[in-house]
C-alpha cells in the first residue's frame, strides 16, 4: 500500500528509491487503513465558435493534485499532522507526570511540507516482480478536514488526512507539482 513520508519543505529527495529515506529529514506517518490515494483532477474548457457545432480547441484551465488517506496510529504527532500544525505543538510539561498536550494549530495557519509517497510498483517485463516506486511532491499543505470516532472493539481510530499539492516555491529541489520515480 506504501509509506508515506513528511518533510520540510526545503528536504531533499533520497536519490535511491531502494534506500530508507533519513530519520532525521523524514517523518514516516505510519499504518494506513487502506493505502494512500493519488489524484490528478484535470479541468478543460472547450473553445466554441458560432460557426462550428463542435469545439475547435481545448484548453486545460485548472488542475488539483492531492494525496490522501487515513492514519491506523493515532499518535499526538499524527493528530498534529492531521491538523496542520508544526513541530511545537507538542509539550511535556511536566515529565515526571507522564503527559504530553497537544495545541491545535491556530485559525489562520498552516504548515507547507514536502511529501514522498513510497510504494511498490509492477516491472514492466513479463512475470516481474515488484520494484520500488517514489512520488515526490516538494510542496504541498494538508487542507483536509477530519473526524475521530472512538468505539468498541474492534473497530479502530482513524484520521483522514489530505494533502494539497501546490506549485514549487523558488527553494524547492525541481519545478514539476510531483516527480514519479521508478527503481530501474
Amino acid at each position: 500500500t506504501g509509506v508515506l513520508y513528511i518533510g520540510d519543505e526545503t528536504t531533499a529527495f533520497p536519490a535511491d528509491p531502494t534506500a530508507t529515506p533519513s530519520s532525521s529529514d523524514w517523518d514516516d506517518i505510519g499504518y494506513s487503513e487502506n493505502g494512500w490515494t493519488l489524484d490528478y483532477d484535470k479541468t478543460f474548457e472547450d473553445v466554441m465558435v458560432a460557426e462550428e457545432i463542435d469545439p475547435i480547441f481545448t484548453i486545460k484551465t485548472a488542475q488539483e493534485v492531492r494525496i490522501s488517506g487515513e492514519l491506523a496510529q493515532v499518535s499526538l504527532a499524527n493528530l498534529n499532522e492531521a491538523m496542520g500544525g508544526a513541530s511545537g505543538n507538542i509539550t511535556t510539561s511536566d515529565p515526571s507526570a507522564g503527559f504530553s498536550t497537544l495545541t491545535p494549530p491556530s485559525t489562520d495557519s498552516f504548515i507547507e511540507k514536502s511529501l514522498l509517497l513510497r510504494v511498490d510498483a509492477p516491472d514492466s517485463s513479463l512475470g516481474g516482480t515488484l520494484k520500488k516506486r517514489d512520488i515526490q511532491v516538494p510542496r504541498a499543505v494538508n487542507v483536509g478536514a477530519f473526524s475521530m470516532t472512538h468505539a468498541k472493539a474492534p473497530q479502530k481510530v482513524l484520521v483522514a488526512v489530505e494533502y494539497k499539492v501546490l506549485k514549487p516555491g523558488s527553494g524547492a529541489q525541481f519545478t514539476e507539482l510531483f516527480k514519479i520515480i521508478d527503481e530501474v
